[in-house]
């Protein structure tokens, strides 16, 4: 009965929610977020933002760490929707990365209040925060495997370790990076990447194609603007 009474709940969520009301729900949730912080918001001031039932919002997101994880969920698909790299690639896998990461952060864009007040808010969850670095990891396991690399095995986490470092460096500059090209970004990203290609090239953590002098695609030696390949989309 309560199963029943809860699918109930979520198609009428869905019903009410126009086209598709989960995307209703999560922007709701990211506007508060950006508006009041994440310790304070509640599944019924959503409801109310959305302009939906709150039975309605708890079927389809039970706790505010669903919210979360759905629309971490949709990043990490419009980050694999723009295409995935083959291993044998010709870009080197730094460029690879560089532009895997990038992808992310052109998707988190667009809600950088609500990113900055998550950032600020959730070392006060310490639940919270333990669910959000495990989403970090399995965001940045995807990255690798978009980028054509494995994550597989010692030498998958030795990749997967350095890139959560790699990222959360970039994460720090993006937050306040208010720029309409994300140029600081890109600069800390490739920076963070070209460190880490330097310091584990001899384990060949990035390796295929880490390095071997081919450079990044179109740039001249003494160009320092980082250039994002442009990867065939998977079929």
């Amino acid at each position: 009965m309560a199963k029943t009474r809860a699918t109930r709940a979520k198609r009428k969520g869905r019903r009410r929610g126009g086209a598709k009301g989960e995307d209703r729900i999560v922007a709701a949730a990211l506007d508060l977020i950006a508006e009041r912080g994440w310790r304070s918001l509640t599944l019924d001031d959503v409801a109310e933002r959305a302009g939906l039932d709150v039975a309605a919002v708890r079927a389809l997101y039970p706790k505010r760490d669903a919210l979360l994880e759905a629309f971490f969920r949709e990043v990490d698909d419009k980050v694999a929707a723009e295409g995935t790299y083959s291993p044998d690639d010709p870009n080197s896998a730094r460029d690879r990365l560089f532009d895997v990461l990038m992808r992310r952060f052109d998707a988190l864009n667009a809600h950088r209040a609500a990113m900055v007040a998550l950032t600020r808010d959730l070392p006060f969850d310490p639940k919270g925060a333990g669910r959000a670095a495990c989403r970090i990891c399995r965001a940045l396991k995807g990255a690798l495997e978009t980028a054509g690399l494995s994550s597989q095995g010692p030498l998958g986490c030795l990749r997967l370790n350095g890139l959560v470092a790699i990222y959360l460096y970039a994460l720090r500059v993006w937050l306040s990076d208010e720029t309409s090209d994300l140029s600081p970004t890109m600069a800390a990203l490739d920076k963070g990447l070209r460190a880490a290609e330097s310091a584990m090239a001899i384990l060949g953590v990035l390796a295929p194609g880490a390095s071997g002098g081919a450079g990044r695609p179109n740039q001249r030696p003494d160009d320092p603007t980082p250039r994002r390949p442009s990867p065939k989309p998977s079929t």
